[in-house]
């Protein structure tokens, strides 16, 4: 045993020798766990959703993270085996520190909230809370679990307050019974395009399955202009970038596959790096595409994030005779539910309306675009190479 703990300050020795534990140093070091933990739970996602969901992966690491600060022996252990996060708590404060500034920075845009609620009778420990709301979008509640239907009311109330009334009843009373801890992560996103699309060339079209079977129509949008642009053979699809707002900081990867099937799409973005994608633009240059996408809106509720985790290695945290979070309470405390709620909204608005450029069309071929079947996208901070947001589309709504 002393052994073992002379190998782990060692270890984190070597670490903070090697990088200062500053802001650059954590976002380096944890850019490629937080993506292959992001893509790794959106494929399950996926295959739990029939291929029709919005989710932001970025807040279940959070949510695995916040309770990583209170888990002790192998229930801590497979938190950090499954998100790679540092153990350093300079580095995890730097990580937070990372996320409240992405909070801040883009709260015209998007918005997340997170609610760790607790029973009041399990007398969490203050340096817990103190440590875990460092965290800006956190939230503890304590609330007296005997009364479900009042505790219900209560955090319903704040995640509504939250989300400006996008997003309500994010808890039910049958939530509060039998159990002492509850985690519910509740996030939106509307798109604000850098480049808007023109409604007057926004018309019905038919939305076709896999199968290429008529599923119904949907509002598709159009514009053909030059973006970035390429087909990626080892993931097998098309991908498409529409920047957001007035920057280019924010940005929506759009996939439309060529090979196999929607549900494979994240599967297979395990073999590449955002990064890689990118590069590949610089490569190719922008190309003159004529763009087709539905106009649409979805909202998810996963209340099943336990199993998903579950089937990742994250086991113990949510069994009620295993889980170590004696940094949490000195009572017998486990994670009964983890969920999230979120929402996005897809449509033609933008920073300033303008019209097709007809002169673009002369004499010169586009490259084609049309998401008329099942697509999927990724909202990704450029900067930080987080996904905040990322889903499919393959049911059909005529959204206006």
């Amino acid at each position: 045993m002393n052994r073992l703990i002379l190998l782990v300050i060692l270890c984190a020795s070597t670490l903070a020798a090697r990088y200062q534990c500053n802001h650059k140093s954590a976002l380096l070091i944890l850019k490629r766990p937080a993506y292959e933990f992001s893509v790794k739970l959106l494929d399950r996602v996926a295959q739990a959703s029939d291929a029709h969901f919005v989710y932001s992966p970025i807040s279940t690491w959070l949510q695995l993270l916040t309770l990583s600060e209170g888990a002790h022996g192998q229930t801590l252990k497979e938190i950090w085996n499954v998100t790679k996060h540092l153990r350093l708590k300079c580095f995890r404060r730097k990580w937070r520190s990372i996320v409240n500034r992405v909070d801040t920075q883009l709260k015209d845009v998007s918005k997340r909230r997170g609610f760790m609620v607790v029973d009041k009778l399990m007398n969490v420990k203050k340096s817990f809370i103190l440590e875990v709301e460092r965290l800006k979008s956190l939230q503890v509640l304590m609330l007296d679990f005997n009364y479900p239907v009042t505790a219900a009311d209560i955090a319903n109330k704040e995640v509504e307050s939250a989300t400006n009334g996008v997003i309500v009843n994010a808890f039910t009373p049958y939530d509060f019974n039998s159990t002492v801890l509850l985690m519910a992560d509740t996030s939106f996103y509307k798109s604000n395009w850098k480049i808007p699309f023109n409604t007057v060339y926004t018309r019905p079209e038919p939305f076709y399955s896999e199968f290429g079977v008529d599923e119904g129509e949907v509002n598709m949008m159009n514009r053909i202009d030059y973006f970035n642009y390429t087909e990626i053979p080892r993931i097998g699809a098309k991908v498409l970038e529409l920047p957001c707002g007035s920057g280019d900081r924010v940005t929506m990867l759009f996939f439309l596959p060529t090979t196999g099937s929607i549900r494979d799409l994240f599967f297979s973005l395990q073999r590449i790096r955002i990064m890689s994608i990118f590069n590949k633009f610089k490569v190719d240059g922008a190309s003159l595409v004529d763009v087709k996408i539905p106009r649409f809106k979805i909202t998810t509720d996963i209340d099943s994030i336990p199993e998903l985790l579950y089937d990742m290695g994250v086991k113990r945290v949510f069994h009620p005779d295993l889980a170590n979070l004696r940094g949490i309470s000195d009572f017998k405390v486990y994670a009964s539910l983890m969920a999230q709620v979120a929402d996005i909204e897809v449509n033609e608005e933008g920073v300033t309306a303008t019209a097709v450029a007809d002169f673009l069309l002369a004499n010169k071929v586009s490259k084609d675009f049309t998401a008329n079947r099942p697509f999927a996208f990724l909202l990704i901070d450029k900067r930080t190479e987080l996904i905040l947001f990322a889903g499919t589309y393959s049911t059909p709504r005529k959204y206006k």
